[in-house]
C-alpha cells in the first residue's frame, strides 16, 4: 500500500514539474540556443530542471517567477500604453514597469 501511494505522489510531482515547464520555458527554442544540450529530449524533465536550477542558481525550478520585475520599455512617441490606475484613473505607462510575480 505504502509503495503504491509513494509511486503515485512521485507521478504527481513529475506530471506538475512537467506541466510548469511545458508553461514557462519552450523546451525547443531552449535547446535550439544551446541552453539545453542537442542530446536532451523533451521528456527528461529532471534535467531540464536541473539546467535551469544551475543557471539561475535556484534550488528548485519552482522559483523562476517568484519575484517581481521592474524594467523600462521603450515606446514609441504617442504610443505609450495607458491603464486605470487603482483609484481608476486612466493613465499612460509609467516610466519603470513592474511585472508581478507568476504567483501574485
Amino acid at each position: 500500500m505504502k509503495k503504491e501511494q509513494s509511486k503515485s505522489e512521485a507521478k504527481e510531482r513529475d506530471r506538475i514539474l512537467k506541466n510548469f515547464l511545458d508553461e514557462f520555458f519552450d523546451f525547443y527554442t531552449l535547446r535550439k540556443v544551446g541552453f539545453f544540450p542537442k542530446e536532451m529530449k523533451k521528456s527528461d524533465i529532471h534535467g531540464q530542471a536541473k539546467r535551469i536550477c544551475q543557471w539561475f542558481g535556484f534550488k528548485t525550478v519552482f522559483e523562476y517567477g517568484v519575484d517581481k520585475i521592474r524594467c523600462h520599455i521603450s515606446y514609441a512617441d504617442g504610443h505609450s500604453p495607458q491603464h486605470v490606475d487603482q483609484n481608476g484613473d486612466l493613465q499612460q505607462e509609467p516610466f519603470i514597469t513592474e511585472i508581478g510575480g507568476i504567483y501574485e
